[in-house]
């Protein structure tokens, strides 16, 4: 069973069913993607995953083939073929040689429920880390990797742990660490900026919260008071649990951000 999902994708500009696809396109040459929410049938911070995706293709030597007004179109028209407004569209752009091609799709979400947002999630440490862990650039060994550490865990998210001994992302998501009313975050250039991580980070910024760039030793993480993910689908997802270190999942700065957050989203629907 292929990750596309519902009964319509776009190949290039072409129209073809779901079931025609399959997952081995993707593992050809060089493949470059993003995950885009969409909300009441509109997409959430489209301009940014636009502009991320070509800083990735320029970090990696390749250039997009669609505008943005054109990747615009792509998700408007799969909203309406597939009749879907709530979900999640994966944008891959692939480069196998001279071969260049688009593929725009649905893929299935996991979305927090209430009680996980209420009471947070558990996640496990994972030693591995990205080869170019600034560029969403797809690695299929890693993500069927921590697939089944999640689903044979039953946890929620795998923490990533580099060769020296610093936690850096999730495998699907970004970190942050809280304490002392202030949060912690691994530097830029270890991690993958994240869409909701840069919203976050700006958040941060309008509400006077003091964040600290730094890489974060796996010994240390009992020193933090809270912790959360952030990502397309967890959006801000408080952290109950590493491992067998536990967190609060009432800190008054996981509501402030939380808050603000879904705020933002509401004013950014954009397609």
């Amino acid at each position: 069973m292929s990750e596309c999902f519902r009964y319509i994708y776009l190949h290039n500009n072409k129209l073809k069913a779901s079931e025609s696809f399959k997952d081995t396109y993707l593992l050809r040459g060089t493949s470059l993607y993003e995950v885009v929410r969409i909300i009441s049938g509109k997409a959430v911070f489209l301009c940014e995953h636009y502009s991320r995706l070509t800083k990735s293709a320029k970090k990696v030597g390749f250039k997009i083939m669609f505008s943005f007004n054109q990747v615009q179109d792509c998700i408007k028209t799969l909203v309406e073929k597939n009749d879907y407004k709530e979900g999640n569209i994966k944008l891959v752009f692939n480069f196998d040689g001279k071969d260049k091609n688009f593929y725009a799709y649905f893929v299935k979400h996991s979305y927090p429920t209430a009680s996980q947002y209420k009471n947070g999630v558990r996640t496990l440490i994972h030693q591995a880390e990205r080869p170019t862990p600034t560029a969403k650039v797809y690695n299929h060994k890693l993500r069927s990797k921590t697939n089944n550490l999640i689903a044979e865990a039953d946890i929620f998210e795998v923490i990533l742990l580099n060769k020296l001994g610093n936690i850096t992302e999730g495998s699907r998501s970004n970190l942050f660490f809280i304490k002392d009313n202030s949060l912690y975050t691994s530097p830029d250039n270890e991690v993958l900026n994240g869409i909701v991580r840069s919203k976050v980070l700006k958040i941060a910024e309008q509400l006077n919260i003091p964040i600290h760039y730094r890489s974060i030793p796996y010994e240390e993480i009992p020193q933090y008071e809270a912790a959360f993910l952030t990502g397309t689908s967890p959006m801000v997802l408080p952290i109950n649990r590493i491992n067998s270190i536990s967190f609060s999942v009432e800190h008054q700065l996981l509501f402030d951000i939380f808050e603000a957050y879904d705020k933002m989203v509401q004013k950014n629907q954009i397609c």
